[in-house]
């Protein structure tokens, strides 16, 4: 007998020792029998159309998942009172959303990083980051699905609190979404892509680029895809002229194109898209109340 070959188990009847057939598991889904593996297929097919049926009945747009306008001021200056749907974002599932989808299905929530977190808090250990592993548990404790969520607690400006939140968050939302194969539907939550902290009291003028940039480092690893992705719909979001703010990167950090950012650049940046946008509001604003007046005083 060959030394892989499984051995037919005996049991007893009637005194008398009887060999027992075992259908060997399966490595791989595409191992088990035609006939098993076409059932399951249509049993799943069948489910995941009434998850689906179930998902666009019970969330609710705008606080279980909701969209974002992503066409620029100069091209749609209507933002969010805007009526064309080509100017909105793909729908984004929001944390409730993912909590209701979670309670249906009857699985539960765990952070086995969190512990870690809480130890190095507790020792006074510094932290500059922090990466939520989120773990989607069966009934009986299986991991049916997993997710990570990342935070700097610079965009909370050291706020660990309000950190280890924002990572929970998005692992859960990022588990939520493998777990029911749902991200042909949703993107990961645009709130993550939404200014958090409050903008500098004394912003620079749009446009205008600091004079106390530090120098640029040689070999800087760039930016990466995600982070390209996501200054891209920032830009868009805070209705920023793209090529105004490619110029200014451009001089000040000696690249020729957004993606090409160092990566410990990149915060700052984020920071001081905040900045401008506000700038721009403000100059908006005192054009709109000049317009007003000389309408009034006509």
């Amino acid at each position: 007998m060959e030394a892989n070959q499984e051995q037919a188990p005996i049991v007893i009847e009637g005194g008398q020792p009887v060999s027992v057939s075992v259908q060997p598991e399966a490595a791989t889904p595409l191992d088990l029998p035609a006939n098993v593996f076409r059932a399951g297929l249509d049993r799943r097919k069948e489910n995941r159309a009434a998850l689906m049926e179930w998902v666009r009945g019970a969330l609710v747009e705008g606080s279980d998942y909701g969209r974002i306008h992503v066409v620029g001021k100069n091209k749609c200056p209507k933002g969010s009172r805007c009526t064309n749907p080509a100017h909105f974002s793909k729908p984004s599932l929001f944390k409730p959303g993912a909590e209701k989808i979670c309670g249906m299905l009857g699985v539960t929530v765990h952070f086995p990083t969190l512990h870690d977190y809480e130890q190095a808090a507790l020792h006074g250990v510094e932290l500059k980051h922090i990466i939520m592993r989120c773990e989607i548990q069966d009934a009986s404790g299986r991991v049916v699905a997993d997710g990570i969520g990342a935070r700097s607690l610079k965009q909370d400006y050291g706020d660990i609190n309000k950190a280890l939140k924002m990572a929970e968050k998005s692992a859960h939302i990022d588990a939520t979404l493998r777990m029911a194969g749902l991200s042909e539907v949703f993107t990961q939550d645009l709130e993550d892509m939404k200014p958090e902290p409050a903008a500098s009291p004394n912003p620079p003028q749009a446009g205008t680029p600091s004079r106390q940039a530090a120098p640029v480092r040689q070999n800087a690893a760039p930016i990466s895809e995600a982070q390209h992705r996501r200054l891209e719909a920032r830009i868009n979001e805070l209705a920023l002229d793209r090529e105004r703010v490619k110029v200014w990167v451009c001089r000040a950090w000696g690249v020729e194109h957004l993606n090409e950012i160092p990566k410990y650049k990149y915060e700052s940046l984020d920071q001081r898209l905040d900045a401008w946008a506000q700038a721009m509001a403000e100059e908006e604003g005192k054009e709109e109340r000049a317009a007003i007046q000389e309408e009034d005083a006509a």
